[in-house]
């Protein structure tokens, strides 16, 4: 998720990064050569016979008004979606850290490897919906060999659930989990692949627009 810093109302209009102001230069630039036009060819209207009223506009801004009306409630739907499955990607990983500390001491290697593929999976996320190479990240926190793994896979995100559910099952078939613990972990596993789901259909679903 982008924070942006604390600045005046004033400032953040110029932001550029992340604004949409990339997408729409050109037609803002082209609405304003139009204006131009208009104003400087105005005196000459009467002229030539054109007279201009306002209800054509009006009706046409009214229309307008109800598609942007849309557009904006379904952007702001997609905002709140995409909101609660960071939380859930905060809460899942939280229980499922303190699940691993009332069962395993901190400097298990079998604590220690599914923290880090907690937290692979979150860095890995992100990369994956910004579209950069997490493979920095990765490195910095898996060993080289499951770095190769999981960029070798067609879908990394998953790859690393993938292994730190193999981690939780070897720890059930050791003994140091119960059935109905190891059922609770998973369920945790579980919600961060919903997530995955939901961030993958929002980055791949654009919003549909009424206006061309």
């Amino acid at each position: 998720m982008i924070i942006r810093p604390e600045q005046h109302w004033f400032l953040r209009l110029f932001d550029w990064h992340g604004s949409v102001l990339s997408k729409i230069i050109f037609r803002l630039l082209l609405n304003v050569l139009m204006s131009i036009i208009a104003i400087i060819s105005y005196q000459w209207y009467e002229q030539l016979g054109i007279h201009l009223t306002v209800a054509p506009f009006s009706l046409l801004g009214i229309a307008i008004a109800i598609f942007l009306g849309f557009r904006n409630s379904a952007s702001y739907s997609r905002f709140v979606e995409a909101r609660n499955l960071w939380g859930t990607v905060l809460i899942a990983e939280r229980t499922l850290v303190r699940q691993l500390r009332n069962i395993l001491p901190a400097e298990h290697d079998a604590h220690r490897r599914i923290v880090s593929y907690l937290v692979a999976f979150s860095w890995s996320l992100k990369h994956q919906l910004r579209k950069t190479d997490p493979t920095a990240d990765l490195r910095r926190l898996l060993p080289e060999e499951r770095v190769t793994e999981i960029l070798a896979s067609s879908m990394p995100t998953n790859r690393i659930l993938l292994l730190a559910g193999n981690e939780i099952g070897q720890l059930r078939e050791a003994g140091k989990l119960s059935d109905i613990t190891y059922g609770l972990m998973d369920n945790k596993l579980d919600e961060l692949a919903h997530v995955l789901g939901g961030c993958e259909r929002l980055a791949t679903t654009r919003c549909l627009s009424p206006i061309p």
